[in-house]
């Protein structure tokens, strides 16, 4: 019976849940802090689509030969599932709307403000999840500054993967926020709290 109890209230990865308050834990809240959580990251992921888009569009004016448009479309369908899917779908998306769920009037006011930022694990997150939001940051800034030197059409064939990918994401993002409403249920990940 202890071991059933104890299995009970495992969350993500088997883990055992502090205090097994795991279904408390995981009701998900809707404040108006985690509206801007959502938001806010929608917005930064947005930006960042808005950015290349124009250039991964202009092979539609441009053309590209036969390699150019098979290279096209196997970087496509690389990046929507290394990056939409298993990147966004499975592990950045559900972890923003468990913390952003987690935003409500008993938060410190900071976390508020920035919710964004808190969703993404930039601060108040373990070691570990912070190093890592943080080095995904700096990672994604230099494959951008790289891209960018590229000449055409090997910058508009990356340029159109990362648009599927971040398209990806944001539509993965606002999916999971919209079913945890609808369920009333936060998604079973770690939010990786200290």
């Amino acid at each position: 019976a202890a071991l059933e109890a104890t299995s009970s209230r495992r969350g993500h990865g088997g883990m055992a849940v502090p205090g097994g308050d795991e279904a408390k834990s995981r009701k998900a809240r809707l404040s108006a802090a985690s509206v801007w959580a959502i938001v806010g990251v929608a917005a930064f992921l947005s930006n960042g689509l808005r950015r290349v888009l124009p250039a991964a569009l202009l092979p539609f004016r441009e053309g590209l030969g036969v390699w150019g448009w098979l290279a096209y479309v196997v970087t496509g369908v690389f990046f929507a599932y290394a990056e939409g899917y298993r990147g966004f779908q499975l592990r950045f998306s559900p972890l923003v709307v468990r913390r952003a769920l987690l935003l409500d009037a008993q938060q410190p006011a900071v976390r508020q403000v920035l919710a964004p930022f808190y969703a993404m694990a930039f601060f108040h997150a373990k070691r570990r999840r912070k190093v890592a939001s943080y080095a995904l940051i700096l990672g994604i800034a230099a494959v951008v500054v790289l891209v960018k030197r590229l000449p055409y059409p090997y910058r508009s064939i990356l340029d159109g993967g990362v648009c599927i990918g971040l398209a990806w994401g944001i539509g993965s993002m606002v999916a999971i926020f919209v079913h945890s409403l609808r369920t009333g249920r936060a998604p079973d990940t770690d939010p990786c709290l200290p």
